[in-house]
């Protein structure tokens, strides 16, 4: 049974990752090569502008990731179905379900086109929409593309009138997309890249990037969460100072926090900050760790991350352990 009720934890957790010392950041980032294998036992995954190894035994439960307003999602072709046909499925169903959205007030079908475009990976549509039923100026393009290995879905919602605007930075992102192959371990070439889970796009920082996975299935219960996003204000109170006050307050009446580890943290040249603490109740005790770097403006090199991994008491030192070779890790994706 778990030590907190849903909503506590949460509450916990964004209270433990919400913040790092605006003092401690000093150092400037200095990009290393990424290895172009993991450690043993672990597996390397890419993510944002950065790359970490994790325990082989971890499965990745979620990726998720938008750059420059643009959601990004990739997919796996269904296997022994010949390509077109496929393609041909997937887009039936997105159409459907568009079709099946409430459309605006005054308007009398929420579709407002889709077409063919030419010259975009092997194969390449998209269709705009009305992603907004209390709204008939704000719409929505889906542009679906074949890259051959993968597929790609891109989302990006603004305003109607812009539509046009809207399809070239889709387009313009999605020129710039290379597979990276189905085990992620491809050889890097391209210097500020950024990385979703099986390519890249391979443009600079301009606005919004953020990335978020979730790894889960650990035979030791672990659950490794990873948080990435650029920041335009950067927090002054740090994480400890965050958590002091919300024990002082009670946040968690019946709940005993014991602080492990707390301290600066310095990972590949960003100076973060470290918790580790241990969560008791009545029913049961829990270990959460958590490491926060909160950025500098306007950053792609620089993002706010929040690196997190809770799990069952016991075994401290295995799971420190893991802890810690898995932060280690962690690193610019770039040569």
């Amino acid at each position: 049974m778990r030590i907190l009720h849903q909503l506590v934890l949460a509450a916990f957790i964004s209270l433990v990752l919400s913040g790092c010392s605006n003092a401690a950041e000093k150092n400037k980032i200095k990009p290393t090569a990424t290895p172009k294998g993991a450690q043993q036992g672990m597996k390397t995954y890419y993510m944002g502008r950065f790359a970490i190894d994790v325990p082989a035994e971890f499965k990745l439960a979620v990726q998720s990731q938008k750059f420059r307003y643009i959601e990004i999602t990739e997919f796996d072709w269904p296997q022994n179905t010949p390509r077109e046909t496929a393609r041909k499925q997937i887009w039936g169903t997105k159409i459907e379900e568009i079709s099946k959205l409430k459309s605006p007030r005054g308007i009398n079908k929420v579709l407002i086109k889709s077409k063919d475009i030419n010259n975009v990976g092997k194969w390449c549509k998209g269709v705009l929409y009305y992603g907004n039923n209390i709204s008939n100026k704000k719409g929505q393009w889906d542009v679906l593309i074949d890259f051959g290995a993968v597929g790609l879905w891109l989302k990006l919602s603004g305003l109607v009138e812009y539509e046009q605007e809207m399809l070239t930075d889709i387009l313009e992102m999605a020129a710039s997309y290379d597979f990276l192959g189905s085990d992620n371990h491809k050889t890097l070439t391209t210097s500020k890249g950024f990385y979703s889970q099986k390519g890249v796009f391979t443009l600079p920082y301009l606005e919004q990037e953020k990335t978020y996975a979730r790894f889960e299935g650990h035979p030791l219960g672990l659950k490794l969460e990873i948080q990435m996003s650029e920041t335009h204000k950067v927090e002054e109170a740090g994480v400890m100072d965050r958590l002091a006050a919300s024990m002082a307050a009670n946040f968690a009446p019946g709940v005993d926090v014991d602080k492990i580890r707390t301290g600066k943290r310095t990972l590949t040249g960003l100076v973060g900050q470290e918790i580790v603490t241990r969560m008791s109740d009545k029913n049961s005790t829990e270990l959460f760790f958590a490491w926060d770097y909160q950025g500098k403006e306007n950053s792609g090199e620089h993002p706010e991350i929040k690196i997190g991994l809770e799990c069952p008491d016991g075994n401290l030192e295995e799971k420190l352990k893991i802890w810690d070779k898995t932060l280690d890790s962690f690193r610019p994706a770039y040569k």
